[in-house]
């Protein structure tokens, strides 16, 4: 498995295009896994499709441009849908797979819908290469934490897919206190380095490898 973290859907632009266009081949195909909706934003398939069909969804565009500057073909790139799909067409749909995509948003809700939809185990034993952005990078490190933000009244520590073990990640850095006293506080409860990932930054770990995209800063303890 390929882990890759990233903040926004910006991932074909220059800062990561030569890292990346070795190992997005144009031959793959993609499943997008848009779970981190808040149940407010997001209630029914009409909703789903108001955000994500091809024609016409809100989302679709900024999500498969990326993938299509790599040479990815836009029929190569499905979707679980969490009204229509079910759990069986959902695994069947990860093992057909060479890149799994988890959108950004909420990610505590997509925990909780990928643990409903019984597929974490499929995750975490995929053989492809899981991407994310911001909620879907957060979700890859098996014990993560979230800042205070327009979201999220308080700081916690969550579960996450058992992928990434050795360190934590800080989305969106924009070295304000409040992200500042998040990263203390985790260097200082739980003893391991965190990566704090600018909106241009990301990290790929390959094994035991990890190579940084763009604008991230390394904090140890």
């Amino acid at each position: 498995m390929i882990n890759i973290l990233l903040n926004l859907y910006n991932f074909h632009e220059k800062w990561c295009f030569e890292t990346l266009k070795d190992i997005l081949k144009e031959e793959y195909s993609v499943l997008v896994i848009p779970f981190s909706f808040n149940d407010d934003w997001m209630k029914n398939d009409n909703e789903w499709q108001t955000a994500y069909n091809p024609i016409t969804g809100k989302y679709y565009k900024d999500i498969v441009i990326p993938f299509l500057s790599y040479g990815i073909k836009a029929e190569n790139i499905n979707w679980i849908n969490y009204f229509n799909d079910t759990k069986d067409s959902s695994k069947y749909k990860i093992n057909n797979s060479d890149i799994i995509f988890f959108t950004g948003g909420l990610p505590d809700q997509m925990m909780d819908r990928l643990k409903e939809f019984k597929i974490i185990e499929d995750i975490e034993n995929y053989k492809g290469i899981v991407m994310g952005s911001s909620a879907g990078a957060m979700v890859q490190v098996a014990q993560y934490h979230i800042t205070p933000d327009k979201d999220y009244d308080s700081f916690s520590y969550n579960e996450g897919l058992n992928m990434i073990t050795d360190f934590d990640i800080e989305v969106h850095y924009k070295e304000t206190s409040i992200q500042k006293e998040s990263i203390k506080k985790v260097l200082k409860e739980k003893s391991r380095r965190i990566y704090a990932m600018k909106d241009k930054g990301g990290i790929i770990i390959n094994g035991e490898k990890i190579t940084i995209l763009g604008d991230v800063t390394l904090f140890d303890i």
